[in-house]
C-alpha cells in the first residue's frame, strides 16, 4: 500500500484488498461516536445542570470573569508571539538538530541567519516575556508600595535583570547575523 492512503485506513484497505485478492468486501459499518443512550444520558445532565451554570454566569463566578485568567492568557499570547512559535509551526522548524560532528551532541542555536530553530526562539521569546513582566510589575504593582528603599531595590532588581536580558538577545543576534552593535 501507498504511505499516503494510510490517511483513509479503512477505505484504503478495502480498495487495496478488492485489487489484489478480487474479492468483493462488504460495506463498511461505522457506529455512531455516542449511542442513544449516552446521548439521552449527557442531554439529561445538561437539563440538570444548565440552571446552576445560568446563576454562575449571571453571578459572574465563571472562571471567565477571572482577571488572572485573562493575564495568564494575555502572557501566554504575547510569548507565543514573540518566541516565533507560529512561524516555527508552519515552517516545521525543529527544536535542535543533532551535530553532524559529534552525534551525541545536540545543537540548539544554528549560527547564520538563514535558519532559526525552535529553541532559539523560545529562549529569545523568554527573555522578552521576563522584560515585559518586569515593565509590567514595575508600572503596575511597584507604585503601589510604600518604602522607598524597597521601590529602589525592586526598581534595581527590575533594570538590572532587564538589561541582562536584552543583552543577551543582542548578543544571539549579533552572533547569528554576525553584525555587531557598536557604541
Amino acid at each position: 500500500m501507498d504511505q499516503g492512503d494510510f490517511s483513509r485506513l479503512s477505505e484504503s484497505m478495502t480498495e487495496f484488498v478488492q485489487s489484489r485478492t478480487k474479492l468483493t468486501v462488504g460495506p463498511l459499518h461505522r457506529p455512531p461516536i455516542l449511542s442513544k443512550t449516552q446521548l439521552g444520558l449527557i442531554l439529561v445532565l445538561l437539563l440538570i445542570s444548565a440552571p446552576f451554570v445560568a446563576k454562575k454566569i449571571f453571578s459572574g463566578e465563571t472562571f471567565l470573569h477571572d482577571p488572572k485568567i485573562w493575564l495568564s492568557g494575555a502572557v501566554f499570547v504575547y510569548f507565543f508571539s514573540v518566541s516565533v512559535a507560529m512561524h516555527n509551526i508552519i515552517r516545521k522548524m525543529p527544536m535542535f538538530l543533532l551535530d553532524r560532528n559529534n552525534p551525541n551532541t545536540l545543537i540548539f542555536f544554528y549560527q547564520g541567519s538563514g535558519m532559526q530553530l525552535g529553541a532559539e526562539g523560545f529562549t529569545v521569546g523568554s527573555l522578552y516575556t521576563i522584560v515585559g513582566l518586569l515593565l509590567a510589575f514595575v508600572t503596575h504593582l511597584l507604585v503601589y508600595v510604600k518604602n522607598s528603599k524597597t521601590k529602589r531595590g525592586a526598581m534595581l532588581f527590575a533594570i538590572i535583570v532587564s538589561f541582562w536580558a536584552v543583552q543577551k538577545v543582542v548578543f544571539l543576534d549579533n552572533w547569528k547575523t554576525g553584525y555587531w552593535i557598536r557604541g
